[in-house]
């Protein structure tokens, strides 16, 4: 098992969908950042999942199937944007190892998010459960505009969230430490009921269910 969460990558040609030059791109299977540190930072740089033309300049993200791993902060993030038989064979695989907490992602923002919530030493179930929280600070904006995404973020010991508006741009909520360990001491029950050890997948979708869930036990 400790072969498949050592760094490993292949490589494959593609071609510029806009000017048709032939690349050589290497895609990583496995990303170990306890083994290769470096690569941490080329993900949350964009410089990883990303293709660049030499050619025409042009730019555009890559998101493929793989296996981030950071033994140090003791998790395994599953990106896998289409889920087929092939990937779930392998993640049922990876799922006999216990200990280390997995979570599944389907796109690189989602990706550096968690590993963002990690290195700040927090808990992206309380995190994604604060989401859901704040969507009545934002309500008004809501009525004329269409909320596309709400991803956590930090400026050294400062907590946001960051929110993204179709019309409005880019918006930002302060996150302070205080009411994430109130949402954390009070979820906590609740939130080991809807835990497994297997690869979840967890989002706004995931805190929704538990809210949904609590709301009478808490009002």
């Amino acid at each position: 098992m400790e072969g498949k969460r050592l760094t490993s990558y292949a490589m494959e040609e593609l071609e510029c969908p806009k000017c048709g030059h032939k690349h050589s791109l290497r895609k990583y299977k496995v990303i170990n950042v306890t083994e290769k540190a470096k690569l941490k930072e080329e993900i949350m740089k964009n410089r990883l999942y990303q293709f660049s033309c030499e050619e025409c300049e042009y730019m555009a993200p890559l998101t493929y199937d793989s296996l981030y791993v950071d033994s140090r902060r003791n998790i395994m993030i599953y990106m896998a944007p289409v889920m087929n038989a092939e990937i779930k064979a392998e993640i049922a695989e990876l799922e006999q190892e216990k200990g280390i907490d997995k979570r599944l992602v389907d796109n690189i923002n989602d990706l550096k998010e968690k590993i963002m919530i990690v290195d700040n030493h927090l808990d992206d179930r309380v995190i994604e459960i604060i989401k859901i929280m704040y969507l009545d600070q934002i309500k008004k904006e809501m009525e004329d505009d269409t909320l596309l995404n709400i991803l956590f973020d930090y400026n050294r010991d400062n907590y946001c969230f960051l929110v993204f508006f179709q019309k409005k741009g880019i918006g930002k909520i302060p996150l302070t430490r205080e009411f994430y360990r109130q949402v954390e001491d009070k979820y906590k029950e609740a939130i080991k009921e809807h835990s497994t050890d297997g690869f979840m997948k967890i989002d706004m979708e995931w805190a929704g269910k538990i809210l949904f869930k609590n709301h009478n036990k808490f009002n």
